[in-house]
């Protein structure tokens, strides 16, 4: 016995015309290489946190949960440290978007409303590429995930996407395709060299 064809079809493109609109909400970030997220970044600099507080801004007749991180800056790359009655400081304070109380997904990701932003430890020292902070305080790392590295042995650095793509479409002592950890000074090196053109 066949069915009734007019009582599938329907249902078959109400599904289909569903699919995109389910994917809709997920967030792509672009991915940058080394130059977009030097030119992209307000500060540049090597810190531990050295501690980690909830937070939240009022913003559209809301609040905002946020989460801020106080950085020791042990080696300022690019940008300027906040100077408190005329000493200049070696604390940065990075507030970003989400909560601290949400669980953290296994990569130590935060994901916040198809967003996901990086979860920094208080003791870890990290490399970070900083956007300047909004209107309301708000800063992030520059492609997420990609203006985040993490120290390995203290002297390899390496970004929450194993540093691929950082090199793709520069001409630079890296070979790409690149992935992998890179030696801190070496790395150093190549961002100086793109501030001074």
């Amino acid at each position: 016995m066949r069915k009734n064809p007019t009582f599938f079809y329907p249902k078959l493109l109400f599904v289909l015309l569903l699919l995109p609109w389910v994917n809709a909400n997920a967030t792509t970030v672009m991915q940058m290489n080394l130059g977009q997220l030097t030119n992209n970044a307000d500060k540049i600099f090597r810190g531990e946190v050295i501690a980690v507080k909830s937070d939240a801004v009022n913003v559209g007749g809301g609040k905002l949960n946020t989460t801020t991180y106080t950085i020791r800056v042990s080696d300022l790359i690019k940008g300027e440290l906040a100077s408190e009655k005329g000493k200049r400081s070696n604390l940065v304070q990075v507030q970003m978007v989400g909560s601290l109380k949400r669980p953290a997904a296994k990569d130590g990701i935060r994901y916040v409303g198809g967003f996901n932003t990086p979860n920094l430890t208080v003791g870890t020292e990290y490399l970070l590429f900083t956007t300047r902070p909004s209107a309301i305080g708000l800063s992030m790392t520059v492609g997420v995930g990609q203006g985040l590295f993490s120290f390995k042995d203290g002297t390899f650095v390496r970004n929450q996407h194993d540093n691929q793509g950082l090199f793709r479409g520069m001409s630079t002592s890296f070979v790409e395709p690149f992935s992998g950890a890179l030696d801190y000074d070496d790395f150093v090196k190549e961002i100086e060299s793109l501030l001074q053109r």
